[in-house]
């Protein structure tokens, strides 16, 4: 993505890049500084903080730019109007910032819930916002495979009574609508419902580095899970396998049952590749998680425990006297 500056004047600057492609502010504000400097080397943090209307001596910019900072909601306005963002694209800005530094899955999805309603979002299609999309619903993937079935038939109602535990008719027709509008189904030359691709990668590449995109592969996990917990009374037990083991092991031994967990998944990622008539839908979880806390997780946690207490008591306050937590 290539970028160029309009305008000489600072106060007239325009950026020409898409803050709507963006899911990490602190990337953002890296790429609009990079941009800046690129045309310009005058255009340096000092530079960029004076405009903001911070000291151009502090290195304000750099520690919210990478992470050492966090960006206030005021921050955020300025540096937005130094960059020229629209007032929509500020709000953007900011609500992105808030998800980012959220603490908790559950602020971070009321931020995306915000964040999904920008038309220039979702019309971007970046990757991130689709596996959120994609993974919004519990029975998106599943009617994804169902497709792949030799009996399947594109009605509503035929497809809802199908899932277990069942959907609305209306439920299941969005559904297919957001799927093709996702991309992750197609329409052949006859207008039958096909899948766009027969696997979203392998096991291998699974491990999401984006934060929309860990948060989305998250909430998935949870409703997975809830899912997984109810087939006990829902689904007879021939059908299903649920079992599980509670174990002393040593932390090299935990680290080994990851290794051995990923390698029977590449197994079981080659064995259904396998060309073979498709009649039914599963899905398999696996967890794996310590019922007890580390020795030197304990510590740690005391550690931090008496860090905040001291932190609280006596509060940080910066050279202009702003209290920062």
């Amino acid at each position: 993505m290539k970028g160029n500056v309009s305008g000489v004047d600072m106060a007239k600057l325009k950026l020409d890049i898409n803050v709507y492609e963006y899911t990490d502010y602190r990337q953002f504000l890296q790429d609009a500084y990079e941009y800046l400097h690129g045309a310009d080397s005058k255009y340096s943090h000092s530079f960029i903080q004076k405009k903001a209307g911070y000291s151009p001596g502090s290195n304000h910019f750099w520690q919210v730019a990478t992470g050492y900072a966090p960006l206030s909601q005021q921050a955020a306005q300025r540096y937005a109007r130094v960059f020229g963002l629209s007032p929509k694209e500020t709000q953007f800005f900011i609500t992105l910032a808030g998800m980012n530094q959220a603490k908790t899955d559950e602020d971070r999805n009321f931020y995306m819930d915000q964040l999904r309603q920008f038309e220039g979002f979702q019309n971007n299609k970046v990757y991130s916002f689709i596996r959120y999309e994609y993974y919004s619903q519990w029975y998106y993937p599943a009617i994804r495979e169902m497709v792949a079935l030799e009996d399947f038939v594109e009605d509503p109602k035929a497809i809802a009574e199908r899932l277990r535990p069942s959907i609305t008719a209306k439920e299941a027709k969005d559904a297919v609508k957001r799927l093709l509008d996702l991309g992750f189904l197609t329409r052949d030359d006859y207008g039958v419902l096909r899948q766009s691709e027969p696997h979203i990668g392998d096991f291998g590449n699974r491990n999401d580095t984006d934060s929309v995109a860990k948060l989305a592969v998250r909430n998935y996990h949870r409703h997975m899970i809830e899912l997984g917990a109810s087939s006990i009374e829902r689904i007879s037990q021939h059908e299903r396998y649920v079992v599980g083991m509670t174990m002393a092991v040593s932390e090299h031994q935990a680290l080994e049952l990851k290794e051995i967990i990923n390698d029977f998944l590449k197994k079981v990622d080659n064995h259904v590749a396998v060309e073979q008539p498709v009649e039914t839908v599963y899905r398999m979880n696996l967890q794996l998680f310590p019922l007890i806390h580390r020795k030197s997780d304990q510590k740690a946690n005391k550690t931090k425990r008496q860090a905040s207490s001291t932190s609280v008591r006596t509060g940080r306050m910066s050279k202009k006297g702003e209290t920062h937590e």
